[in-house]
């Protein structure tokens, strides 16, 4: 009896190395086979299975929750108006959806482009003083942004990272570009409460959205690729690439 206890003792000992010594995998991530003809198909079909519940981070592998983002303070100067948006959070990447997928593994150039359509919502206080082509504006307090269909393609180098006895994927130099195809802006307390003069000047900035986003837009779109591209690469390295792509052969 002594001996067989011991001996349960031993497999139970070897099962937990055994699955220590394995990386962690959410179980909505399955690895897909670079040898096989389906492997692009099955690199698009993970993302769009996984995208959401990526969005709002995965503990186990310390990447942080993007949705809501935390942005960095935005301030605008320029063409007669002073904007700015303090502790502004950005809200929608978990509900964004895949639009472009493209990924080059084992080739001499690896590369990643992601193709993503969302609608995002930007609150923060907001400061405001100058004017919006001919309207004054002026106010301070609560502030709601929505910004309808925006597309966003981020186009990358997948270069690889050495560590240990381990590689991993790391994006590189990222480059993107964007489109948005409305706007509207919802500013609190402006004119001190006057609601006539309010009224007005948040109808013409609706009306010339772009005039406003022309400036906020780049801020914004530049600090939500940073996010993203963080995330993926927080993700890339807990996990090596042997470990995501079946059949990879490491070019070393």
């Amino acid at each position: 009896m002594r001996r067989l206890s011991l001996l349960f003792v031993f497999i139970a000992a070897f099962v937990y190395v055994k699955a220590a010594d394995e990386e962690y995998l959410p179980s909505y991530i399955q690895p897909c086979d670079l040898q096989t003809p389906e492997f692009k198909e099955c690199v698009r079909k993970q993302l769009v299975n996984s995208l959401p519940l990526f969005a709002k981070g995965i503990p186990e592998m310390g990447v942080p929750s993007i949705d809501p983002t935390e942005l960095d303070n935005i301030d605008i100067d320029g063409s007669g108006l002073k904007l700015s948006f303090k502790k502004p959070k950005l809200h929608g990447l978990s509900h964004a959806s895949l639009t472009e997928l493209a990924v080059t593994i084992g080739e001499l150039e690896e590369k990643f482009k992601l193709g993503l359509k969302m609608n995002l919502s930007l609150t923060g206080e907001y400061i405001a003083d100058g004017k919006i082509l001919i309207l004054p504006i002026k106010g301070k307090g609560p502030s709601l942004i929505k910004v309808s269909n925006v597309d966003v393609e981020i186009i990358s180098k997948l270069t690889h990272v050495k560590e240990g006895k381990g590689e991993y994927f790391k994006l590189a130099t990222p480059n993107y570009k964007y489109e948005i195809e409305s706007t509207t802006f919802d500013f609190k307390n402006l004119f001190e409460g006057n609601k006539q003069l309010a009224e007005t000047t948040l109808k013409f900035a609706n009306e010339n959205w772009r005039q406003l986003m022309d400036d906020l837009a780049p801020p914004v779109i530049k600090q939500i690729v940073k996010t993203i591209v963080k995330a993926i690469n927080k993700f890339f390295s807990k996990v090596t690439i042997q470990r995501l792509v079946k059949g990879y052969k490491s070019k070393a």
